[in-house]
């Protein structure tokens, strides 16, 4: 169902910019915020330019697909967050929602508000039984790398639910379970990653060593529905309904005082009501290793692949393989700096009939450095570049974007 924009989305940025430059001129002054504090403030500003805000192959003409020769914007992005934390005996309650305007320079038709929060009741019956309460929602624009409407504005509004419990038995042995809900909704039609609604329960055993380390065994059971088609389309073979079974495995390992491994393996299956030609299934997972090399560089890197639905003529999903490695140097008491490498391959698979699109492999590379300095103990100041690289065996999917950032944020 289509997403109406408030009407009050236009003033936000306007409202805020004043309330920016008066925080920043006031920041030494201002009491600060403390970690400890229950309830905090935040008001941010970024200015983006994007040469390549489409992702538009080289050999695209900008002047067909957009109407206008020119492929690059420079978005302004205004941010009011509240976060809120408090403890009540073994009870812990915790709140962190915003206001995200973005605004557009050149194609202010995709200016769009988004209403962000993520809220976590962490509760506790006895100090054995415990576990948490959170519910999660995002907006975001459907990136262009998949979405390829390029005259339209695609909001996508994420929202997931879930309840978890851990009890420890003695022995080191807990009995874990949880029941979630997810939904996607897009404010326009997307086939390839249709709206849907997937719910679950899980249940489990974990062990936790001495050292601190655990391992867990987890199977998790759901359904879900493509929440706007209430009967399957036969053209095209797109389905109203599916179950999924997951088995996965989790460790939690710290190898050193400055070393932590964690991550999972798991086997998942799809299978669809009506069409099993969109079925799947495989071996998923994800492995980080966060290394403190000194007091003052970190070290963070990730493995994993992960199936994602993604129905089209030629594809039924998406295999994903990605490596991440992101340092970070603390220069001094206020200034830092962040590196990141992001190397990602796709390989489309489940095609249901034959096309020149089958058997597509897209490898997407993206570097980033990003200068931090914090002048003040409640101000943080960045700048960063990125650039970001998509290869493709097919035709017309290669592109390059190249992206400079420039933000402020002030938490009271």
């Amino acid at each position: 169902m289509p997403l109406s924009q408030p009407r009050f989305q236009h003033n936000v940025a306007p409202a805020l910019a004043p309330a920016l430059l008066l925080a920043l001129l006031l920041a030494p002054t201002l009491a600060t915020a403390d970690a400890f504090d229950s309830l905090n403030l935040t008001v941010g500003a970024t200015v983006m330019h994007d040469d390549n805000l489409f992702r538009l192959s080289s050999s695209a003409d900008p002047q067909a697909l957009l109407g206008t020769s020119q492929k690059s914007d420079t978005i302004r992005v205004t941010t009011l967050g509240l976060k809120f934390a408090k403890d009540y005996s073994l009870q812990r309650f915790e709140l962190d929602a915003s206001l995200v305007d973005y605004r557009y320079n050149t194609f202010d038709y995709l200016d769009f508000t988004a209403h962000n929060y993520s809220a976590a009741w962490r509760w506790a019956l006895t100090p054995r039984l415990k576990g948490n309460f959170t519910r999660t929602r995002t907006e975001a624009l459907n990136s262009f790398t998949d979405y390829n409407n390029y005259t339209q504005q695609n909001i996508r509004t994420s929202t997931n639910t879930r309840l978890d419990g851990d009890f420890e038995l003695g022995a080191a042995v807990h009995i874990i379970a949880g029941a979630s809900r997810s939904e996607s909704v897009n404010s326009k039609i997307f086939l390839q990653e249709g709206d849907s609604t997937y719910d679950s329960a899980d249940f489990g055993l974990r062990y936790v060593f001495r050292s601190g380390a655990s391992v867990a065994l987890v199977r998790r059971q759901g359904s879900g529905e493509y929440t706007n088609r209430p009967q399957p389309i036969a053209i095209g073979l797109y389905d109203n309904g599916f179950d999924q079974n997951d088995t996965e495995l989790r460790i939690n390992w710290p190898i050193t005082a400055k070393t932590r491994l964690e991550g999972r393996i798991a086997h998942t299956e799809r299978e669809h009501d009506h069409y099993e030609q969109r079925d799947y299934d495989g071996t998923i997972g994800n492995f980080s290793i966060n290394w403190d090399v000194t007091a003052k560089t970190r070290v963070t890197a990730s493995v994993s692949r992960e199936l994602n639905s993604y129905q089209s003529v030629y594809s039924s999903y998406y295999q994903a393989d990605r490596f991440v490695i992101a340092p970070y140097w603390q220069i001094s008491a206020k200034t830092g700096l962040r590196l990141r490498y992001d190397y990602s391959q796709r390989d489309y698979l489940g095609a249901i009939a034959p096309t020149s699109y089958n058997d597509r492999t897209d490898t997407i590379k993206l570097g980033s450095i990003a200068l931090e300095w914090a002048p003040f103990s409640n101000t943080l100041i960045s700048a960063s570049l990125q650039n970001e690289k998509r290869t493709s065996n097919k035709p017309g999917l290669d592109y390059e974007s190249k992206m400079g950032t420039v933000s402020a944020q002030i938490t009271f």
